[in-house]
């Protein structure tokens, strides 16, 4: 749902304030945002060192990585079928082994390491694409599967162990920043949602994709290759995931096996608090990136409220619940 000016009365009093208030519970986007800020708030309240820009630019770093992981999964979702991809994190894991296994610290061993994580991740999403549509496993069992299968190749290939760390500049692109509360993370993400929403809202593949989502049969009947369009958002899904393993090292400078896995559901969450309905043909990648800091935020506050990862994992359980569950109550989840 789009944000309608029109709808506001820009008059003094209490009636402005209902409108900006009926607009923002309509809108989802603008709600995850309001929670956001508002969870920003209470940090401040908590930490006086929470509103650092310090803090704000790690917060947003963690958050962007979230939204890396989370962009395939955008894309799976509006293509709709039921389509969530529950092996993303299995992915970024993968590229995150293959980075440092690859660039050993190496500066010239960068594009190499790209072009075999993208091809990595394509795979993958290929894999995915062929077992969902041409045998028709449902998608939840078939990347569930690949997760696995993609985890066994990592401990196989590394021995459990991986080894090799991130190139010199690849690690000072992924502490560095360009202003304090803006680190080079925070640019690159800027940079791919940009394109996200280039992908989704100014090109062909894009428009299909939504018509797909909302509705296969009419698409089909129009035209419309649905099988290619589905496939290609699972193809586009591992390569994304993958490339999000390359900037999680470049963050954190070292790699394990599975590292990426605990992404796996926040990236779903990330998405649908977002506002991209879970029936497919509706949302945006910028919605998910507010999603991401909603949750990043979230997580980062319940660390300063010194809760233990117990806690931690009880009250994020809860609070994911009744976000998800809020929003599923609209019409737009249920059609």
């Amino acid at each position: 749902m789009r944000f309608n000016f029109n709808n506001l009365n820009f008059k003094p009093g209490s009636g402005m304030q209902r409108n900006v208030m009926a607009a923002v519970r309509g809108n989802q986007m603008l709600m995850a945002l309001f929670i956001a800020l508002l969870l920003f708030v209470i940090g401040g309240f908590v930490s006086t060192n929470f509103l650092s820009l310090t803090n704000i630019g790690s917060i947003l770093s963690m958050a962007v990585l979230l939204g890396f992981v989370a962009a395939g999964q955008t894309l799976v979702v509006i293509s709709g079928g039921e389509g969530v991809d529950l092996s993303v994190g299995a992915a970024t894991s993968l590229g995150a082994v293959l980075a440092v296994e690859i660039m050993h610290g190496q500066n010239n061993a960068i594009i190499p390491a790209l072009i075999l994580i993208i091809a990595a991740g394509a795979l993958i999403g290929i894999l995915n694409a062929i077992g969902i549509i041409v045998a028709r496993v449902p998608p939840l069992v078939m990347t569930m599967a690949m997760a696995n299968v993609v985890t066994t190749v990592q401990l196989i290939y590394t021995n459990g162990t991986p080894t090799g760390h991130p190139a010199g500049l690849v690690a000072l692109i992924g502490s560095g920043r360009l202003l304090p509360v803006l680190p080079w993370l925070v640019v690159i993400g800027i940079l791919a949602m940009v394109l996200m929403q280039a992908l989704l809202r100014h090109t062909t593949y894009g428009y299909q994709l939504y018509a797909v989502g909302s509705n296969s049969n009419a698409s089909y009947l129009a035209g419309v290759r649905v099988s290619l369009i589905r496939g290609g958002a699972y193809v586009l899904s591992g390569m994304l995931s993958a490339m999000a393993g390359f900037w999680l090292i470049a963050y954190n400078n070292f790699a394990f096996v599975n590292m990426g896995v605990a992404y796996t559901l926040p990236s779903v969450a990330a998405v649908v608090i977002g506002g991209t309905s879970l029936a497919g043909g509706g949302g945006s990648y910028s919605g998910t990136m507010i999603g991401a800091i909603v949750l990043t935020v979230l997580g980062s506050l319940l660390v300063v409220l010194h809760t233990d990862e117990a806690g931690r994992q009880i009250i994020n359980g809860v609070v994911l619940i009744a976000l998800l569950a809020a929003y599923t109550r609209r019409p737009p989840i249920r059609q």
